[in-house]
């Protein structure tokens, strides 16, 4: 993650006053107005599943959407903007079938928020890795007739989020950040 430099200012902005982070991702996205084109760009164009509201995959087919929304809350004082990583995992992708994309997603979504936090000059800003829900929980069955069935391991939720956490920190990001995970387990697997 962020170097000693980047620990050392973190730490001592965080003594001085609090930081402000970004708001909600998917809202500004939303509000871009997007269609399955803008999902698939030009690399996904004859991907045979429907794209549309994988947003995690616009950092590779709109990055200036992205960026843009970055942009808005630099400018609105955000001192630690999320990288738009929220379902950047494999198991959250294959809904998709881009689970092979997982971790130049997220190396993607780490580049694009350090080049938006190094336009601003008057004052630090950092880049959280955002780390959100796997689409399947470890605590709990999928099936009510068989209570004791889980649809993956722990290992299996492990891996899933440390290679999105090597994609996060090999793209740049100054910390992870570990959010709206419901499953303890899950969390902990995190």
């Amino acid at each position: 993650m962020g170097n000693d430099s980047t620990t050392q200012r973190l730490r001592r902005l965080l003594e001085e006053r609090i930081l402000l982070f970004d708001g909600a991702m998917g809202t500004m996205i939303q509000r871009a107005g997007l269609g399955e084109e803008d999902f698939r760009g030009a690399r996904f164009r004859d991907h045979p599943d429907s794209l549309q509201g994988n947003n995690d995959l616009l950092v590779l087919t709109r990055p200036d959407v992205i960026r843009e929304i970055h942009q808005h809350y630099l400018d609105a004082g955000a001192d630690i903007i999320e990288t738009n990583t929220f379902n950047a995992n494999a198991f959250s992708q294959a809904d998709y079938g881009l689970e092979a994309a997982v971790y130049e997603l997220n190396v993607a979504a780490a580049r694009l928020a350090k080049e938006a936090t190094a336009s601003r000059v008057d004052q630090d800003a950092f880049v959280a890795g955002a780390i959100g829900p796997l689409n399947k929980t470890l605590s709990l069955s999928p099936d009510v007739n068989d209570p004791g069935f889980r649809a993956l391991t722990f290992d299996e939720a492990r891996d899933a989020y440390a290679e999105q956490v090597r994609g996060l920190i090999d793209g740049g990001v100054d910390l992870l950040l570990v959010e709206t995970i419901f499953d303890t387990l899950n969390a902990k697997a995190a």
